[in-house]
């Protein structure tokens, strides 16, 4: 009876066996399989941002090593002492361990992110504690040498999902190139779910970013950020916007805005719309900055002439009883072109436009690169609205004649002076010099020039307008000493929502010098100053304060 029971119990034992080892084999070395399994993902490193200043590079965007604390939750026998680890090794308050103790208990889930920015000697700790199923994966974070340098600029990574991504400025505009590709790692796992060095492997190398090397200056784009926060504190305003321009070749020098943002804290910021770049994000009407560009179509087509004189009696009448006036107020009789502008005789705008035809004036400011983004290498670039000279009657030309009822970007007016600077060629913005690859190879930006707007002949004509005007109109306060300076001022109302303009404005100067050399176009525009009424006072003083600077730092011979 006894021998029948063993016979019976391993008759059982050996059934089973047969069951598990041959008919169900294949289930079961695939779960083997999973069980030893290592997968890694391989991060590549992203790519760095730097800027240059008299002929050394500096990184102003880079990157700091930290480490990503993962579970594979089916691997781990002791959820309490991991907790109990973590907790004191990355001194986490008991208000954080719920969080923790929740994804170790999703047993299903083969991978669950638990901390990050876990430092080197955090994680060694952490290794040492040889915890099963807890392993570790290298992560770059960005790290800004220079802070203040210009959030809006450089921009910031975001989350999306999981995945860390480029968010606004080069960062988004780039982000493809700067992230690299992901490489990976498969292998053998130990008990711990660690990878072994035996057993079958397979390593797809990561691909490293590429980085970025600025035409930005160093000491010119700190010097443009601090004489724009001293202009927009010394004269009450909301904002402002510098920008510097090579005009030869179309390189950004330095563009900057306030309010600003650290992209480290990028997600403190009270009103998001600080992210974008106002430079080429906000488009508003520039007001009398405008007239040298009607004035540039008008002699381009030989509509007027630097000393031709019109009457003005202060207004103009229009049929529907509407009123263009001079922003003074005032009648001024006969004046010459070159008063137009050194007085900023809207009614002169007007006389011009009329001149040179609606049709006409349409597709000049079209030329000169307005109603179109310009193609700069940055995210979330608008276009402007110049959309009111398409329609039928001639009021729409008129007052966009002096910068009404149209609307530009900074950098749009900014590259349509450096027409003017530039004998009458428009050149495409950029702001990379050079993209380097991960395997050494380098790409350089060339400058390229988009079209002839205008002469030779008329950019010069007009030049020399700009610098008869400024040398003794409102705009003198924009004169540097030992050069000509061509440039404009505009004191531009601000359109209200409801219909009409309100009372608040924006300040406006552009100019360019040496005048009949350029080596800078400036544009400095203040958002609603309240301390002072005319852009004469205001945006001309920090052009100057630059302007001092960038004579100095670039040791300029004097012209005058």
């Amino acid at each position: 009876m006894l021998g029948a029971v063993f016979f019976l119990c391993a008759l059982v034992i050996i059934v089973r066996l047969f069951y598990l080892q041959v008919v169900r084999h294949d289930y079961f070395m695939s779960l083997a399989a999973k069980a030893q399994d290592a997968y890694r993902e391989l991060e590549p490193d992203r790519g760095s941002i730097f800027v240059r200043e008299r002929g050394r590079e500096y990184p102003i965007v880079t990157n700091r090593t930290y480490y990503l604390v993962v579970a594979n939750p089916s691997k781990v026998t002791n959820p309490g002492r991991v907790v109990d680890t973590l907790s004191t090794v990355l001194d986490l308050t008991p208000e954080e361990w719920p969080s923790i103790a929740a994804k170790l208990s999703r047993r299903s889930d083969p991978y669950e992110p638990l901390w990050r920015k876990v430092t080197k000697e955090q994680v060694e700790k952490i290794r040492a504690a040889a915890l099963p199923g807890i392993t570790d994966v290298r992560e770059s974070y960005r790290y800004y040498p220079e802070p203040g340098f210009s959030g809006q600029l450089l921009g910031f990574i975001g989350y999306s999902d999981d995945r860390r991504v480029g968010r606004y400025g080069l960062e988004g505009y780039f982000e493809r190139e700067l992230a690299g590709a992901a490489g990976s790692e498969r292998g053998v796992a130990d008990a711990y779910g660690r990878p072994l060095a035996i057993g079958k492997r397979s390593v797809q190398e990561a691909r490293d970013g590429d980085d970025l090397v600025l035409t930005v200056d160093r000491a010119v784009q700190i010097a443009a950020c601090d004489r724009l926060r001293q202009g927009v504190e010394t004269f009450s305003a909301q904002g402002g916007t510098v920008i510097v321009l090579q005009p030869s070749t179309g390189a950004v020098l330095a563009m900057c805005s306030v309010p600003n943002f650290d992209p480290v804290l990028y997600s403190e910021a009270k009103d998001p719309s600080v992210y974008n770049n106002p430079a080429i994000f906000e488009a508003y009407e520039p007001g009398s900055v405008f007239k040298p560009i009607t004035m540039a179509a008008a002699i381009d087509r030989g509509a007027v002439k630097p000393q031709d004189v019109y009457e003005d009696s202060g207004e103009i009448k229009l049929a529907d009883g509407k009123r263009i006036r001079n922003s003074d107020l005032q009648a001024h009789g006969l004046q010459t072109m070159v008063q137009v502008l050194e007085k900023s005789l809207n009614t002169g705008a007007v006389y011009v436009v009329t001149k040179v035809g609606k049709e006409a004036f349409r597709r000049y400011v079209q030329d000169f690169g307005f109603g179109k983004p310009t193609g700069i290498t940055l995210d979330a670039e608008v276009a402007g609205n110049i959309s009111s000279l398409d329609r039928r009657g001639e009021i729409y030309a008129m007052t966009a004649s002096f910068g009404q009822g149209i609307t530009v970007t900074p950098l749009q007016l900014a590259l349509a002076y450096e027409v003017l600077a530039n004998n009458g060629t428009l050149m495409r913005p950029y702001i990379v010099a050079e993209r380097r690859h991960a395997d050494g190879t380098v790409v350089k930006t060339a400058p390229q020039a988009i079209r002839q707007v205008i002469t030779s002949r008329t950019a010069s004509t007009v030049t020399g307008m700009l610098v008869q005007a400024l040398e003794g109109a409102y705009d003198h306060k924009a004169k540097l000493n030992g050069y000509y300076v061509a440039g404009k001022t505009g004191t531009a109302q601000i359109a209200d929502p409801a219909g009409g303009y309100g009372e608040e404005v924006n300040h406006t100067f552009i100019g360019y010098f040496p005048a009949y050399k350029p080596a800078f176009v400036i544009l400095v525009k203040l958002d609603r100053p309240t301390k002072v009424k005319h852009a004469a006072d205001s945006t001309t003083v920090i052009f100057r304060q630059l302007g001092e600077f960038l004579v100095d730092y670039f040791q300029l011979p004097p012209q005058r």
